[in-house]
């Protein structure tokens, strides 16, 4: 195993915040950096005048994909395949790493048209975040070992360039979003909280281990003894009741209008004032008793007040990145994407002194 590279995480203040190491695995190859024949300086995608290089398009990808290699390698286990970038996972007809690789390209060209657009909204690179920057990416190049610097096709510019976009996106990012309509009424935020008792109908495990459907003479039974719930919950509380029958008592907060909630669920709870609670609600899947504990749940609707904010940002960037890029000319050499190769496999793990130590055994191997 090589002593993998070292993740950068930039905050607000655009400097290197945390570091995180990543263990390359895997059989490698680097008789060539690149591939079948691409070099760092190629042309793989244009902009206007801007010219991005293959260098930073195959560092950018390859770092990207070492962000999710960990639960990539979990789901190929889990459905029994060697890997999860050969296959057509959702279904377009494209494999994984193809459509990783076009993600990236995506990003990169939302990078590059923000940075084309600095001037609109006054923003610059300062010598403060040049400095952080260098520092950044000096850190990177210093932390890891010379194979893994290789595998990425990492150089002081590629490098450098990548965080600089990075910055700049940020940077854009909350210059875009300050007219962002932060007015979010009472109404609009508020969520109720509930505690609901569910009661699932789709199957269960049986003594070997393995998930079973339920018979219609167990889905009998189950119904029965929820309708005997019912009644208790008229004498008695829901959390006595569950006890009694073997369940249990969740809680949460839901808005009226939860896009994720079962209908038949959500109009029950929108039926129910404050301390009631439901008769036996009954769904494709399964029983539900409900109970609203109160009309406002103060935390959960702060929360939801900010995830509207938050969503109406993001509307308003992408909304002014999409109309920028309308008819922008971006183009990208698709032969020279194919030679962003996907040859190893990249577990991030945190720059503890533990990790440290971990990494550092692993030189000799």
């Amino acid at each position: 195993m090589i002593k993998g590279v070292v993740r950068l995480v930039l905050g607000g203040n655009m400097k290197l915040k945390r570091l995180a190491a990543l263990a390359l695995t895997g059989v490698i190859g680097f008789t060539t950096l690149f591939g079948c024949g691409a070099n760092a300086e190629d042309t793989i995608a244009t902009l206007g005048e801007e010219k991005v290089s293959f260098g930073v398009a195959n560092f950018l990808t390859k770092y990207q994909k070492s962000t999710v290699d960990d639960v990539y390698t979990m789901y190929a286990s889990m459905y029994g395949v060697d890997s999860m970038w050969d296959i057509d996972a959702s279904g377009s007809g494209s494999t994984t790493e193809e459509e990783f690789k076009t993600s990236a390209m995506e990003l990169l060209h939302d990078m590059y048209t923000l940075k084309a657009h600095m001037a609109d909204y006054g923003v610059e690179i300062t010598a403060e975040d040049e400095a952080a920057i260098k520092e950044a990416a000096n850190a990177f190049l210093a932390a890891n070992s010379a194979e893994a610097i290789e595998e990425f096709g990492a150089t002081e510019e590629i490098v450098t360039e990548l965080l600089n976009l990075y910055t700049i996106q940020a940077k854009m990012f909350q210059a875009i979003i300050v007219d962002t309509d932060r007015v979010v009424s009472d109404e609009d935020a508020n969520m109720r909280g509930y505690s609901m008792i569910q009661i699932d109908l789709s199957g269960h495990y049986n003594d070997e281990d393995q998930w079973v459907k339920y018979t219609e003479e167990e889905l009998a039974d189950i119904k029965s003894a929820a309708l005997k719930m019912d009644l208790d919950l008229n004498v008695k509380s829901m959390e006595d009741v569950a006890k009694e029958h073997g369940h249990t008592v969740t809680t949460n907060a839901y808005h009226k209008e939860d896009l994720s909630m079962d209908t038949t669920l959500l109009g029950a709870l929108n039926g129910l004032k404050e301390g009631e609670v439901s008769d036996m609600i009954e769904t494709d899947t399964a029983l539900y008793f409900v109970r609203i504990d109160a009309d406002v749940d103060e935390k959960a609707t702060e929360e939801k007040r900010d995830s509207i904010i938050a969503e109406r940002e993001n509307k308003l960037y992408q909304d002014v990145l999409t109309k920028w890029q309308e008819n922008d000319g971006w183009d990208v050499n698709e032969s020279l994407v194919d030679e962003i190769e996907f040859h190893n496999v990249f577990t991030i793990y945190e720059e503890t002194e533990e990790a440290s130590e971990n990494v550092d055994s692993t030189e000799s191997n």
